[in-house]
This record gives structure tokens, sequence and C-alpha cells, in this order.
């Protein structure tokens, strides 16, 4: 494959934009700069587009779309395009923490490296990249014939990409619904915004965050109601009301009876 690589950054600091663009024109690499953008959001309206991006190099932490979620929405994106190989995500980023880089990993980050990086090592994951590409470039061209099954392969990958987060925030909430919680809090702990993983958890479950949380919290609190000899109030706290009469008023709102009225009629 002759023909360059194209790329774009996004990072939200500008100096770290222009110094990465003027290195990359300069030095060459094969990849050929299309654009840089502050937000990731910018970044996905050009995918859309179906621009002929190759490379992508970007931050983790940015307003309105994070690193991760700009990874998850590129996987989606390129499901409509199976004929293609993934584009290479190169993240740079200033959060030294294994968890970040275990996400990036997960979701199919090419590269993770820390702020400040070494001209030399981005030099390196770039040319990596490029070479990468070229690889499955040619290797797809020859597979074209059995694009049909190529199609339905990349497909089912987008929608596992897009389910490893959903099945996280479900095991997270599954595990500490008895506690008080939050979206904002499972959301942090998947290194997403809380926007991002209320939409992608409703389109998963066919239900909001809230909506799931009452559920697990109605279910159990039917079973202890039915099962123990809790009162009232530790049956309440048990699945994160600590409060007695809200936990009354909430039951009654979820089933139709009060606690007691519930226990008696189930006894």
């Amino acid at each position: 494959m002759n023909t360059p690589c194209y790329a774009i950054i996004v990072d939200d600091e500008a100096w770290i934009r222009n110094g990465l663009s003027e290195h990359i024109n300069r030095v060459g690499l094969g990849i050929r700069l299309a654009e840089s953008y502050e937000e990731g959001r910018n970044a996905i309206e050009v995918l859309q587009q179906q621009q002929p991006i190759e490379v992508i190099i970007t931050d983790i932490h940015m307003r309105y779309l994070t690193g991760i979620e700009l990874l998850a929405e590129v996987r989606q994106l390129e499901s409509c395009s199976p004929s293609a190989p993934p584009r290479k995500v190169v993240i740079i980023s200033g959060f030294n923490d294994f968890k970040y880089a275990q996400e990036a990993v997960r979701l199919g980050a090419f590269d993770y490296l820390l702020k400040p990086a070494d001209v030399e090592k981005i030099e390196a994951a770039l040319l990596r990249a490029r070479t990468v590409y070229d690889q499955e470039f040619l290797h797809s061209y020859e597979r074209s014939n059995s694009s049909v099954t190529s199609a339905s392969v990349n497909k089912d990958k987008d929608v596992e990409v897009s389910s490893y987060l959903v099945k996280k925030a479900l095991q997270l909430l599954d595990d500490q619904f008895t506690e008080e919680m939050h979206l904002a809090q499972i959301a942090e702990e998947l290194y997403i915004t809380p926007n991002y993983l209320s939409r992608i958890f409703k389109q998963e479950t066919g239900k909001s965050f809230s909506q799931y949380l009452s559920m697990k919290r109605v279910e159990r609190a039917c079973q202890l109601l039915t099962t123990s000899t809790l009162k009232i109030y530790q049956v309440g706290e048990a699945v994160g009301y600590p409060n007695s009469r809200y936990f009354s008023e909430w039951f009654q709102k979820q089933t139709g009876l009060s606690p007691s009225d519930y226990r008696n009629s189930h006894s």
C-alpha cells in the first residue's frame, strides 16, 4: 500500500495538538495529518462523513466525549464499513492508571502512551499503526470476495464493544444496588460520562438506569419481605433506603402495596 495513511488528533490542549501536528507534518512517517480537534464529538462528525481516516491520536480526558467513549463510537461507526480494517487509535493520556489502559485495550486501542510522551515513542507507535493498517488493508482486499461474511463478523464485534460497557455497568449495579448509588458513580468507574452511559444503557437494556436499579431493589425487597423476619425498616436498609418512611412510600409506588400489606398477602 503506497498511498499514505491519514490521521487526526483529538486533544483539548492546543499546545499538544499544535506540537503533534507540526511533528507529524515534518517527519512524515507515511502519515498525513488530516485535521486536529479539540473535542471528540467533532472527530465523530468527520468520521460519520466517511472521511478516509486510518489513524486517530486522542487524549483520554476531554469535555463532552472522553477518549474511551470516542473509541467505542469509532468501533460502532466501523460496522457501517465492514470491508475496511479497524482504525488504529493511539491514546496519549496524562492518567498513569492501569484501569484506564485496561479499558482502552479492552475496547481495541492500538497503543496507550503517557504524557509527556517521548517523540521517539510517538513515532514508533504511529509507524506500527501504519504498518499494521497496511497489512490489514491488503488482507481485507484479498478477502474482498467474502465481504458478506466480513460484514457479519464486524457487526458482531461492534455489538461486543458496546455490550462490554453495559455488561460492566450491570455487574457493578448488581454488586452495589443494596447501597446508595447513582449513575455518575458507575460512569466514573468505567471512565465514561454519565450522559454516554445513560444512552447506551437504555439502548441495550430497554430501561433507564434508575428503572433498572428500582427493579433490582424491589425484587430484593419482595424476597426479603416474604422469606425473612427482618423488620420493615431493616428491609429498607438492605436495599439502599435507610429512611423507612421513604422506603415504604417508594415500595408502595412500585408494587401498589405497602411493605406490610405485601408481607401479609404472601404469608
